[in-house]
């Protein structure tokens, strides 16, 4: 069970005992379970919480509130932490013993429920079903189809995505206890590098284990050259999928030569975050350039004290690659010699036979120049940093400022842990000494394996349909998720009023500040990822040069263009 469904509960349990205090006007209730539900609440959202303030949400007089919180403490239930060096004053919080007894509690209350909606059959199915958004009163409907197939007994569907906040929250939505059309079972969730290879492993096997994919970005070339993704024109064309309710160069990412494989399931956009109260308690400028990052980082850190300058993704494999991607964008110039002429251009227009590496330029020598200088003004496993723990330095205070993409910033004004909520600025990434404000656009689409069972693509699709569908969308938004690949969504008041992070997202695609090159979806993108999150980690260990990385990578990324099939006549 996640923390939030247990505040779902708490909130429940609390809202059920409001009406009682009209039926018998003096009751009161039980002091210790309400004790109980506003200590637990406090330790799920992080929040510290004293004996006189826990006393007071207990519904009885304060002085028989202190005796029951007195005798919780010497059951054991309440462990006391000193609340100064004194150590005379303390704040309270649950002992592991209640916190696990009042878990179980949680999924008994859950299991109750759940067999009252008929949306389980025994206590061992609890974990089956979702208990509910912040707004339980409003449920997105999902198609008959889907409902008549979950009635009828029919194999469930199952799905492959991403392991993060938004594919977890998606998956809560079909599992949700309203919807009935499905259980967190049907759901794999996998970390990126995982991702990829569960994607090629299921599409060699004779029939698809999952009928519904998730790709990232740049890896449609790839998929599509693999012929693992079923085209979706034919399915798009009879549905109430609208294309034009999507930003062109959002959409044509999940397309192919014309054909078009995917649909967008998410926008993100990576921002550059910086701690706004220590900035403006040191009345330091926000950085705009990568020396004022490295300069804003000496100075504001804190290494005595835990805090780091900058957490950006460093570690072996695909997160240090695709953070020298991002940051030879920041300084104008790509990792393939790719023709920017206009503002979009679908990347199947660009692939051609004379496609080649471009790594080995000064801009690349400046980017790997910033990089050994962000190694010194972060964490000392800076080079084991991935996006996952990038977030966590960021959402638990050990970093002044980070790399992160919009998606994942959400978590710093939601997540129930979070510390550093309403402190956060959202800004464009810092450019290089001649580049631009480059923030690349990322995102996964919804997609269909090749090796499906025909019987099963409609209802796969249906699928698709819903979890993209701009009231699902809007849904999350208002949850707090920056996603809006729809205009629909994104021009929505209350759905735009959810998230101080989308109004930053919408304004750089609005001022095209955003590029779709520095992470190219060519068929070759796996081996080029492969080929510099190898030699750049190398590089930044000292096992070898600058110089020897990049003519390295320059050799090794020809090499593998260099054998590829001409995919155009020419871009000349």
């Amino acid at each position: 069970m996640t923390e939030y469904e247990m505040l779902r509960i708490i909130d429940f349990l609390n809202d059920l005992n409001g009406p009682f205090s009209a039926v018998v006007a003096e009751s009161r209730g039980d002091p210790v379970f309400a004790l109980t539900l506003s200590l637990m609440q406090a330790h799920l959202t992080g929040r510290d919480i004293t004996k006189s303030a826990l006393a007071e949400s207990g519904g009885v007089p304060f002085v028989t509130a202190m005796r029951h919180v007195s005798q919780m403490i010497e059951d054991g239930n309440i462990v006391l932490d000193p609340r100064t060096a004194t150590g005379r004053s303390f704040y309270v919080r649950p002992s592991e013993k209640l916190q696990e007894r009042f878990m179980a509690y949680c999924r008994s209350v859950k299991a109750v429920i759940g067999r009252t909606f008929g949306t389980i059959n025994s206590d061992e199915d609890v974990d089956g079903f979702y208990f509910g958004g912040s707004n339980f009163s409003r449920v997105v409907i999902p198609p008959p189809r889907l409902q008549s197939h979950h009635v009828s007994g029919g194999k469930e569907l199952r799905f492959l995505f991403r392991k993060d906040n938004y594919f977890e929250a998606l998956r809560n939505t079909w599992a949700d206890l309203r919807a009935n059309i499905g259980s967190i079972q049907n759901v794999d969730l996998l970390p990126l590098p995982q991702l990829y290879d569960r994607i090629i492993e299921n599409g060699q096997r004779k029939s698809s284990e999952f009928d519904v994919i998730c790709v990232n970005k740049p890896w449609v070339g790839d998929l599509v050259d693999r012929g693992l993704v079923r085209p979706l024109d034919e399915l798009i064309a009879g549905s109430r999928i609208q294309p034009l309710d999507f930003s062109p160069m959002v959409w044509d990412s999940g397309g192919w030569q014309g054909t078009q494989y995917g649909v967008p399931i998410y926008t993100t956009v990576e921002l550059f975050l910086a701690r706004q109260d220590i900035f403006e308690r040191a009345g330091h400028p926000y950085p705009r350039t990568f020396d004022q990052v490295i300069d804003a980082a000496r100075a504001l850190q804190r290494p005595s004290e835990g805090l780091y300058g900058v957490a950006w993704n460093a570690a072996e494999g695909m997160p240090i690659a695709s953070t020298f991607m991002v940051l030879l964008g920041s300084c104008n110039a790509a990792c393939l010699n790719l023709p920017r002429r206009r503002i979009h251009m679908p990347m199947h227009d660009l692939v051609s036979d004379k496609l080649r590496g471009q790594v080995l330029t000064d801009q690349a020598f400046e980017v790997l120049d910033y990089m050994h200088r962000l190694v010194d003004v972060s964490e000392p496993n800076i080079l084991e940093m991935d996006w996952d723990r990038r977030v966590e330095a960021l959402l638990t205070g050990k970093a002044v400022m980070g790399y992160c993409w919009s998606m994942h910033a959400a978590l710093m004004e939601y997540h129930v842990k979070s510390v550093v909520s309403r402190r956060m600025r959202y800004l464009e990434q810092p450019k290089g000494k001649a580049g631009m404000h480059a923030n690349p656009v990322g995102g996964f689409h919804l997609m269909i394996p090749t090796n499906l069972d025909e019987d099963r693509v409609a209802l796969a699709f249906d699928a698709i349909s819903w979890m993209c569908s701009p009231e699902v969308m809007k849904e999350h938004v208002s949850e707090g998720f920056p996603v809006a690949p729809r205009f629909s969504v994104a021009a929505d008041p209350e759905a735009a009023a959810s998230s101080p992070v989308m109004g930053v997202v919408a304004r750089l695609l609005k001022s095209n500040s955003v590029c779709t090159w520095s992470r190219p979806a060519v068929p070759e993108y796996h081996g080029i990822e492969a080929v510099l999150g190898r030699e750049i980690h190398a590089a930044l260990r000292g096992d070898i040069t600058d110089r020897e990385a990049l003519e390295r990578a320059q050799r090794a990324i020809d090499g593998l263009l260099s054998t590829r099939p001409a995919a155009a006549e020419s871009y000349a």
